[in-house]
């Protein structure tokens, strides 16, 4: 019967696939090895994974295969590539090599780990404490060293290591664009645009051949290509958190989308996960994607239950309710809710769906010959739209290299303060006034974002008014086209909590209210004619507010509050 030598193989990085512990050195030196113990070479090859935040399914498997029998032999080129963790070390040596009498060899040399006597078990601990020290200095180290360049760098494109995100590559120990990369990176951005579907982009990548840094056989996951999506870095301006100092760090890069693509996307994922989330349930709500707490800033989530009557007759009872209880039993974070009470689905629906239907009603910009003169000129519209996004996205580069030459003055200042070059007082008020100057550019940032993102309602709104100008009578409609409806009226729902006296005078919760987040300015917006006597000189359109503030509306609010059990969450 053949015996193996089963040779595990492994590297942090993608970069180290290149380095003196490539898996190829790993793999000849096991092979070595097993030639050398008069054994067959058996490949474990684990591929570029982290041995402490990734799943490694080699090892998973391996670990199966030991308690199948099937492996006796275990070799690997140091023992960080099995563990890096003394603790992980000492259960696998207990719960696998004694257990299931593996033996295990390490080294060019293939030297056997014994574990015939108490003093080998505890060499075998020792070491592997000795070696998580060591693991824990270097790693230490390194955070110094990167810290170090992210001052003495910071603003530029400094590569800190690790494996470089798709679209980019490391030159020097600095961020390029991989073009080929690039490419792709545009197209997943443009096919979810028209898709809304992760799984339709993962497909589009497979089928031509692109493979992933870090997927098995190559192949992509919707995760990895949803926090691809939510990647602020394509848009130029990389971000990193250093949690020992707790300090931020702005790396501009080259950038490969623009910013007014990505809020766009930003926009369409958060709507998909919302849907995704109703998704779970067997029920459909009107305003469950619309609905956020008013207290504790949590998502509403909705309920249908099925009940009996006394004569035996089923009734539904259908909920909007606040979701901060179910997180906080999920998670332990206590969100101290004061928003305790539910809503009544079908209540609420046609109280929001009323008010939403009065605004539109009541909105010139709605009525009929404004709706005629903006379809007319549709085309011009977006035409204007699109320049003026190509002038906003030039003015966020603008900003990007100014913050970029502010932040490399401070750590000029900082570092001729260091050399005694410069008087310290001096460099720290100068320094004071360059930072403000930064938070300004950062606010200016910020502030174009949102330009851009009024840019793209400007679009999102004419096809709106475009699909729905002959069909403004929302109760004619079907469930789905009045969320439609409503879709590409609102942009958020807040639930507010409305406080009162009980018969016992205690202040509780009696009832709620809700501030409707319009996407666009059409409460209270106004015609204003430019001679009242005269109306044929024309007129313009007054702008209202996004925000319609209800009060408190009576008989939304459901009379035995929310749901007690938490057994099954629905969002």
């Amino acid at each position: 019967m053949t015996e193996y030598l089963d040779c595990y193989t492994r590297v942090s990085t993608a970069e180290q696939k290149s380095d003196g512990n490539s898996l190829t050195v790993q793999s000849d030196i096991g092979q070595r090895v097993a030639e050398k113990l008069g054994l067959k070479f058996r490949h474990r090859d684990e591929g570029a994974r982290s041995s402490t935040i990734q799943y490694r399914e080699v090892l998973e498997t391996l670990k199966s295969d030991i308690e199948r029998g099937t492996v006796k032999n275990i070799w690997c080129l140091e023992r960080s590539r099995l563990f890096r963790e003394s603790t992980v070390a000492l259960l696998f040596r207990r719960d696998y090599l004694e257990k299931f009498g593996v033996r295990l060899f390490e080294g060019e040399a293939g030297t056997e780990v014994k574990f015939d006597s108490a003093n080998d078990m505890l060499i075998y601990d020792i070491l592997s404490r000795v070696q998580e020290y060591d693991n824990q200095t270097r790693a230490e180290r390194s955070q110094r060293g990167k810290i170090e360049r992210l001052r003495r760098g910071a603003g530029t494109n400094v590569f800190l290591g690790g494996t470089a995100l798709f679209g980019y590559k490391s030159v020097d120990k600095h961020w390029h664009i991989n073009e080929e990369e690039a490419d792709w990176v545009r197209k997943i951005f443009d096919h979810y645009e028209e898709t809304l579907s992760l799984r339709a982009v993962k497909t589009l990548l497979e089928n031509n051949g692109v493979e992933s840094r870090r997927g098995r056989f190559g192949l992509w996951n919707t995760a990895t290509l949803h926090n691809m999506l939510t990647n602020k870095t394509y848009t130029g301006i990389h971000e990193i958190y250093v949690k020992k100092i707790d300090q931020k760090f702005t790396l501009k890069v080259d950038k490969i989308i623009s910013v007014s693509q990505f809020n766009r996307v930003q926009k369409l994922v958060n709507r998909h996960n919302s849907r995704k989330n109703q998704g779970n349930q067997k029920h459909e709500s009107l305003l469950g994607e619309f609905l956020k707490c008013g207290s504790c800033s949590t998502k509403f989530g909705s309920e249908v239950k099925k009940r009996a009557r006394s004569d035996g007759t089923r009734f539904d009872t259908k909920k909007y309710f606040c979701m901060s209880k179910n997180y906080d039993w999920r998670d332990g974070h206590e969100r101290n809710c004061i928003n305790k009470k539910s809503l009544d689905m079908d209540a609420t629906d046609i109280a929001i769906s009323d008010r939403v239907k009065q605004v539109v009603s009541n909105s010139v910009l709605l009525k009929e010959q404004t709706k005629k003169e903006l379809l007319d000129k549709q085309s011009q519209v977006k035409a204007d739209v699109e320049a003026q996004r190509l002038r906003l996205e030039e003015k966020c580069q603008r900003i990007q290299r100014e913050i970029e030459n502010i932040e490399n003055q401070i750590v000029d200042l900082e570092v001729d303060a260091g050399l005694g070059k410069r008087d310290r007082n001096v460099v720290r008020k100068v320094i004071s006034r360059y930072e403000q100057a930064l938070e300004m550019q950062h606010k200016e940032y910020v502030s174009v974002e949102l330009e851009l993102e009024s840019l793209d309602e400007n679009l999102v709104w004419v096809d709106w008014v475009e699909k729905f100008s002959e069909q403004m009578n929302v109760s004619t409609r079907s469930f789905k086209q009045r969320r439609e409806f409503l879709r590409g009226l609102v942009d958020e729902i807040t639930v507010h909590t409305e406080m009162g006296e009980n018969r016992d005078g205690e202040i509780v919760q009696v009832g709620h209210s809700f501030d409707v987040i319009f996407k666009m300015q059409i409460v209270n917006d106004r015609l204003i004619y430019h001679d009242k006597d005269r109306k044929s000189d024309g007129y313009e359109i007054k702008n209202g507010k996004k925000r319609l503030s209800t009060g408190k509306i009576e008989g939304v609010t459901a009379l035995k509050g929310i749901r007690k059990t938490l057994k099954k969450k629905v969002g």
